[in-house]
């Protein structure tokens, strides 16, 4: 998804061009008010939005939904501010896994979490690694808070790649169900 946004939004517009009310100056920006974002986001596509304005371009109601999408979700803003400030591409696979080696321990550290949600039984026992898994998550964000102020992207990618392997064990939290084999797409 994030190469196909970055190709879009590249040539014209970053994603943060797209909310003149969030981001005056149009920078881009790891710290998002999302509440203002979301409401931003809504006017936008009151006025943009084809189902609302039968004078709308679709194409451009759908450009805001990306922007929206990228800026909202911590692990796409991570990785699209990483590709347009340091040339980043996390979305290539021989990039995320070199720079994930540079912690060996991580992949150990989710598979370990992985086996657990595999071998659990109850609703409650998923509830608590995910309340763990939300903690994990958090912190992260507050580490890339400090690592894009101070302008280290590989700091930023390291910790964007475990972020990347955290939030899919949140994906994989969520569509647990009792027997059901758990898959983690990193």
């Amino acid at each position: 998804m994030l190469r196909i946004l970055s190709r879009r939004f590249y040539s014209s517009k970053t994603v943060f061009q797209y909310f003149p009310k969030s981001f005056p100056n149009g920078n881009p920006s790891w710290l998002v008010d999302l509440k203002c974002l979301r409401k931003e986001y809504r006017e936008l596509q009151a006025h943009e939005h084809p189902d609302a304005n039968a004078n709308a371009h679709t194409s451009r109601s759908s450009d805001i939904n990306h922007a929206y999408q990228t800026v909202r979700q911590p692990l796409l803003r991570a990785q699209y501010l990483l590709l347009i400030k340091g040339g980043i591409d996390l979305n290539d696979e021989k990039m995320a896994q070199t720079i994930a080696q540079h912690d060996p321990g991580l992949l150990m550290k989710v598979l370990d979490v992985h086996e657990q949600l595999e071998g659990l039984s109850s609703e409650q026992e998923v509830k608590a690694i995910s309340r763990e898994n939300r903690e994990r998550m958090a912190v992260i964000e507050q580490e890339l808070t400090k690592a894009f102020e101070q302008n280290d992207m590989e700091t930023a990618a390291q910790l964007t790649v475990e972020l990347r392997y955290w939030t899919s064990l949140d994906r994989a939290v969520k569509e647990w169900e009792p027997g059901k084999a758990v898959n983690l797409n990193h």
